[in-house]
């Protein structure tokens, strides 16, 4: 886009060096107009995505913020009623009595 913009600006500074001779639809004027609608819509455009990446980062924040809270609840839950509580297993945390017993290298060795 920048070099859209350079070309234009260009042009422009021709045309109103030009002057006279060319059709009324081609003035400096006309380009100008152009110009600066473009250059409105991209500044708009960059806002949008400013706040776009503000809005994403905050949301990052809160989910993050989230995240932590589930883990703190499961781990207070946990610190409470036991790992093998039926409350633990509420707030979806794995049970004791559920968990997969490791296998012991003598058993994997045999």
């Amino acid at each position: 886009m920048p070099k859209l913009l350079k070309e234009a600006h260009q042009v422009k500074e021709a045309l109103e060096k030009i002057g006279d001779g060319l059709p009324d639809a081609i003035s400096a004027d006309v380009m100008a107009t152009k110009i600066n609608a473009l250059e409105a819509k991209v500044r708009e455009i960059d806002s949008v995505n400013a706040d776009k990446t503000r809005l994403v980062n905050e949301k990052g924040e809160l989910a993050e913020d989230l995240s932590d809270y589930i883990v703190r609840s499961r781990s207070t839950v946990k610190g409470v009623f036991g790992a093998d509580s039926t409350e633990y297993d509420m707030v979806g945390g794995t049970r004791a009595s559920e968990r997969k017993k490791g296998k012991r290298k003598e058993d994997e060795e045999a």
